[in-house]
């Protein structure tokens, strides 16, 4: 089993041309093991944040909050040699594509992503994940904050390779993800995580 890098974005809309990311969260795993976690809270530098009753995240909680070039080196340098995971790839790596090419004129960020909305509906699972974390027994309380669903993904996918290998389904993997350019942005170290629940 290759190692993986669980990823999961909150944002303030559903189109990537015109929205922006608000949360951004990364879960390593090494086999079938959790080795690392890492999320932090992204300023959109826009006034319009989205539907705080979905996602939960307030103006305030982004005072102080990087900017998405200020996080994205510790994002690649989290990607780095891993295979990339999303639910609903599409999606998450459409956001994050988005917002290199606004932040950066160095090429493309090139990210490409096992999906495992795709592989849940070839096993006759749910697609929503929450729905799906339900029918596979996985924990996910608090769906739509960005560290929660990661860490539910991560276990889901463990899941659904296992029930992949069981049924004989080959499970598409893309190539361990490396930054297509010297010149990405060093490591920051800066980020800002929401509040835990009820603070």
């Amino acid at each position: 089993m290759p190692d993986y890098a669980c990823l999961d974005v909150e944002t303030t809309g559903l189109d990537a041309s015109n929205c922006r990311i608000l949360e951004i969260a990364v879960v390593l795993l090494d086999d079938d093991r959790v080795v690392h976690e890492w999320t932090t809270l992204v300023n959109p530098v826009i006034d319009e944040i989205g539907p705080t009753h979905i996602h939960g995240i307030t103006q305030d909680d982004l005072i102080g909050a990087p900017a998405f070039a200020e996080v994205a080196g510790d994002l690649v340098q989290l990607l780095e040699g891993r295979v990339p995971v999303a639910h609903n790839a599409s999606f998450d790596v459409g956001f994050l594509s988005a917002e290199w090419d606004n932040c950066f004129n160095f090429g493309p960020l090139g990210l490409t992503a096992l999906d495992t909305l795709r592989l849940s509906r070839e096993l006759g699972l749910p697609g929503k994940l929450s729905a799906l974390a339900e029918a596979i027994g996985v924990d996910l309380t608090h769906a739509h904050q960005a560290l929660d669903d990661t860490r539910a993904l991560a276990e889901v996918l463990v899941i659904l390779l296992a029930r992949a290998d069981v049924a004989g389904i080959a499970v598409e993997h893309p190539d361990p993800y490396f930054l297509p350019t010297i010149f990405g942005p060093s490591p920051s170290g800066r980020k800002k995580a929401r509040p835990p629940l009820g603070v």
